[in-house]
């Protein structure tokens, strides 16, 4: 699916305005249809660079190959991405 400068800047807005990570989970799915969104404990991704941090959730961006997923910091490439809550 890959993203654009013009989508991560909305994901930045809308990790900056939701309350918690699962709204920012919620409106992601709703915004990209197709993108894969999934939502992990922050120790899941310890050690890690997230791709943006917001007021809700550090994001991370995952490549795939169609069978493994990976850590990308490519937009372009991303077919999903991992949200770990912010404390």
């Amino acid at each position: 699916m890959g993203l654009s400068a013009d989508d991560m800047s909305v994901l930045s807005g809308l990790g900056n305005a939701a309350p918690d990570v699962a709204a920012l989970a919620a409106a992601a799915r709703a915004r990209w249809n197709g993108l894969r969104v999934t939502v992990v404990d922050a120790l899941d991704v310890r050690g890690e660079t997230p791709a943006l941090e917001t007021a809700s959730a550090d994001v991370f961006l995952l490549g795939s190959d169609g069978h493994c997923w990976s850590m990308t910091s490519d937009p372009a490439a991303a077919s999903g991405v991992m949200l770990a809550a912010r404390s």
